[in-house]
């Protein structure tokens, strides 16, 4: 849900914002009553059929997508991504590039993984069920990461501990005449 919540962010940003991808928007009539605000439902994104009067029919299905997938999210993920969005909105052009272009990075080693995966497989799929496996695909690796990072946490663990009672020894006041308590022996080699 998540990655598909981030490929339609963007047109959520389309349709809300005042770009069009066509260009420029006409100044607005300064004699024209100002624009109601936006009305909410309880517990959702956006309000009631209120859309964009220059949104291309292709735009406003993107948007209803979004808010279907914002909709399904649970109070706990849609807080996120609200908190995320405000954060974004925040960001630094130099900022937001440098995450955009990380993104591109990752979502273009994601691609060749499942291409990669898809071939190992000795699969030709036609493009829907290409994008079924890619799905699948990373579900399944995302399953097998978090497991891994669960063997890790594990395995870091008693490290850790091991580590700390090292520095502990090594870091605690020494009683040595002439020298006040509280300061650190010197490392020993």
């Amino acid at each position: 849900m998540v990655g598909k919540l981030t490929s339609l962010v963007s047109a959520t940003l389309l349709l809300a914002g005042g770009f069009s991808p066509a260009g420029a928007q006409a100044p607005a009539d300064p004699q024209a009553p100002p624009a109601p605000p936006p009305m909410r439902r309880p517990g959702g994104f956006g309000g009631g059929e209120r859309h964009r009067p220059n949104a291309t029919p292709e735009e406003m299905e993107k948007f209803k997508n979004v808010r279907k997938a914002l909709d399904e999210l649970t109070p706990e993920q849609r807080q996120r991504f609200q908190e995320n969005f405000l954060r974004w909105s925040n960001l630094s052009p130099e900022e937001k590039k440098a995450l955009t272009d990380r993104y591109a990075f990752r979502r273009k080693k994601i691609d060749e993984d499942i291409d990669a995966a898809i071939k190992e497989a000795g699969l030709e799929l036609d493009a829907q069920r290409r994008e079924l496996f890619a799905r699948r695909y990373g579900e399944e690796r995302q399953r097998i990461e978090e497991q891994i990072r669960r063997e890790m946490d594990e395995k870091r663990r008693p490290l850790l501990k091991e580590v700390i009672a090292k520095l502990k020894a090594e870091f605690a006041p020494v009683a040595v005449p002439g020298r006040p308590s509280g300061v650190p022996a010197p490392p020993v080699p």
